[in-house]
């Protein structure tokens, strides 16, 4: 079976040498980079869920 990529809009098929090639941790690989989107997601969370539970609260009181 082979692994599927993003080749702008659609999806191309990797070949068992591409596979050995491209595997494992890109050189441009940043955690940094994803460690700020995870911040961003956590912290939009935190503001976001008081006001979630709160309407679920509201919206469900007889």
């Amino acid at each position: 079976m082979e692994e599927q990529r993003i080749c702008g809009s659609a999806l191309e098929g990797l070949s068992s040498s591409e596979l050995c090639i491209c595997g494992g941790i890109a050189a441009e690989f940043n955690v940094g980079g994803i460690l700020a989107i995870i911040r961003k997601v956590i912290d939009f969370l935190d503001d976001y869920i008081p006001h979630l539970l709160k309407g679920l609260k509201d919206g469900f009181s007889f």
